[in-house]
């Protein structure tokens, strides 16, 4: 799956992006995926990863405990980061 088909486009490592998506595709992790095919924008820095909702529906989704601890396992497995960072969501 391409950024573009997930919707977003919005971050300065799409290929590391596209890795961590089709990991939870593979891995079945659907409802994750959603979440994060949704995401208004995602950075990647040193081994973190910074992710910012695309709703604020989203953001409680990702921050809920299970679903963030399950995020960051995930992502460390399919990419290599360290730590994952839900940013607060902001309407524009």
């Amino acid at each position: 799956m391409s950024s573009e088909a997930g919707g977003t486009t919005k971050g300065n490592q799409p290929e590391l992006w596209e890795k961590l998506l089709d990991s939870l595709d593979e891995k079945l992790q659907l409802a994750l995926l959603e979440h994060l095919r949704r995401a208004a924008s995602y950075h990647f820095e040193h081994e973190e990863l910074f992710i910012e909702p695309g709703s604020d529906e989203d953001e409680q989704y990702l921050k809920r405990d299970s679903t963030f601890q399950q995020l960051q396992f995930l992502a460390h497995d399919a990419v290599g980061v360290e730590k994952v960072r839900i940013r607060k969501y902001e309407e524009k």
